[in-house]
């Protein structure tokens, strides 16, 4: 049991045996760290809180609360006197030394089971992210995307539950033909011939290299009509688009269960499908030729169209059917990461939604905010359409995938992230995650010295954690056992950049005893202790860096 568990259910007990007529207005017991670190690990308020109701002085409410706690030194350094447990209205706990040889032993013998499986309920959740259109390269805040969904993946199957990971391919619609489009223009224009690239098409680099792949795979196409060639142009790009897209990911260290085409829903009748369920329950009516729904109904500043004068579905519409999909294939809950142009969007989308039958699935939508490439001081702009954009493929050659995906994952999603090309390369300290692959790799070298000069795998494991006094080797024990709080934290609230900032703390207080205090000295007993400590340092960094996708090396 974890420890904050076992405080929990134990002042809840106390609580309720204590004040049986009160203990049902204590909704919920939170523990907090105290401020001041000699008041101990933990500390809770619910004393104070009762005091309130019952008009009695915190002091004697706390008191009487905690002559009915169970006590274990399991858990807790135990404190029967009540001598240090209360402060004013405040209960405090500190955690005893065999649980924090506990912790320590787990991660250092059993390192892919810490923090493990920490949900009593199961859930099956699918993580649909990036989904980029398949009209022309990623850009780099498909990066960002790409890796804040796949490290929400893995954490949520770290932590015990289902999880798949889905792309949604936008094989269908009005871009996709304007794609088609765009490279025939290109084409033409490679034979002397002009044909305007469409208002709203695109005139990326890549367009002319399309044309020019596509043509000499299919030298027949000189010679068809230009609806046919528009046909053929649109079909391979989509192809060979795609193909880069799953190349540049796997490269990227993100696999996928189902790569789910648009085209898919459209010819299994889902988009007809969610049409009907609107239209039986009057969520959408005839207008100038459309179909609408009504979405100022539920705060939209107009009713959107769901299908065009011409009778062809929106993308709106189709992306209602795909969610209709994902419920039907038995989800409890559904996480979707959008890209920065969706704010306006998801209220409409996540209204419609609302009017179909979800089959108990909950959906979560996240927006993850932009991201401007900095070089120098100065952010490249990016736009698909003109073609002065960064592709994935181009950051990864520039920096690489460990910190590509550790930068991306440094802010919160909802913020936006000034990505420093030159700090990402740098060999030093002033870069997060080479300061934090460098503890790792020295732990590893600490480790193959002692090896070097007699010191066994058994000898280390079985080490006397009572010797580990030092403020800094407490301070480092005590961070290790908040990391699995630390998971849950980022899969509640959805915060996968408490991963990077842990893994630069833990780097910090390690380099901190390392600097203090030699490891490998004269007195064996202690240097086995200290072996053991960075032994679990270095087992905490390595599956830190392994959930963020990024690599832990033993030398650099």
């Amino acid at each position: 049991m974890d420890i904050r568990t076992y405080l929990v259910q134990n002042l809840h007990a106390a609580v309720t045996a204590a004040f049986p007529s009160e203990s049902a207005s204590i909704e919920s017991i939170i523990l907090e760290k105290p401020k001041n670190a000699t008041y101990g690990d933990f500390a809770t308020t619910v004393a104070l809180s009762l005091a309130k109701t019952m008009r009695k002085p915190p002091k004697e409410v706390a008191i009487t609360i905690m002559q009915h706690f169970a006590w274990d030194e399991t858990y807790v350094v135990v404190d029967k006197e009540l001598l240090s447990t209360i402060t004013g209205g405040f209960i405090n706990f500190c955690m005893s030394t065999r649980y924090l040889d506990n912790v320590l032993r787990e991660v250092v013998t059993n390192p892919s089971n810490f923090g493990r499986n920490q949900v009593t309920f199961p859930k099956k959740m699918l993580f649909e992210f990036v989904s980029a259109n398949p009209t022309g390269p990623m850009v780099v805040v498909n990066g960002r995307a790409a890796a804040i969904g796949d490290v929400m993946a893995r954490l949520n199957e770290w932590i015990g539950h289902e999880v798949h990971k889905e792309f949604y391919i936008n094989d269908c619609g009005n871009q996709i033909e304007l794609l088609g489009l765009s490279i025939l223009s290109r084409y033409a224009e490679s034979k002397g011939i002009t044909i305007p690239i469409p208002e709203e098409g695109y005139a990326g680099e890549y367009i002319i290299d399309l044309a020019k792949s596509i043509a000499a795979d299919f030298p027949e196409i000189e010679n068809q009509p230009d609806n046919e060639k528009t046909l053929l142009f649109k079909t391979e790009a989509l192809k060979r688009n795609i193909a880069q897209q799953k190349s540049i990911l796997l490269e990227y260290g993100v696999v996928y269960d189902k790569w789910f085409p648009e085209s898919e829903l459209h010819k299994s009748g889902m988009v007809e499908a969610a049409r009907e369920q609107l239209k039986t329950g009057g969520h959408i009516y005839s207008a100038d030729g459309a179909v609408w729904f009504k979405s100022s109904a539920y705060g939209d500043e107009k009713d959107r169209v769901i299908v065009r004068t011409d009778g062809t579905p929106t993308y709106f519409l189709a992306d209602l059917a795909y969610h209709l999909h994902k419920a039907s294939r038995g989800y409890d809950e559904s996480y979707t990461f959008w890209g920065p142009d969706h704010h306006g969007y998801l209220p409409r989308l996540e209204a419609a939604v609302k009017t179909l039958d979800a089959s108990g699935t909950q959906f979560r939508n996240f927006i993850i905010q932009q991201v401007n490439l900095i070089r120098n001081g100065q952010p490249f702009k990016m736009s698909k359409r003109k073609g002065d954009f960064v592709t994935i493929a181009d950051l990864l050659k520039e920096v690489g995938v460990d910190a590509a995906r550790y930068f991306f994952l440094m802010r919160k999603i909802s913020s936006h992230f000034d990505f420093d090309l030159d700090l990402a390369t740098k060999k030093s300290d002033e870069n997060p995650v080479f300061y934090v692959q460098y503890a790792h790799a020295r732990t590893c070298s600490l480790l193959r010295h002692a090896a070097n000069n007699g010191f066994t795998k058994e000898e280390i494991d079985g080490a006397d954690f009572a010797r580990l006094v030092e403020p800094e080797e407490m301070a480092l024990v005590k961070l290790i056992h908040e990391f699995p709080a630390i998971l849950m934290h980022c899969v509640i609230a959805v915060e996968p950049h408490k991963i990077p900032t842990f893994c630069e703390t833990l780097s910090a207080q390690f380099h901190s005893f390392y600097q203090k205090h030699r490891i490998l000295i004269e007195d064996r007993e202690l240097s086995k202790s200290r072996l053991l400590l960075t032994k679990g340092v270095k087992n905490l960094l390595a599956l830190s860096l392994s959930l963020l996708g990024v690599s832990s090396p033993e030398s650099m």
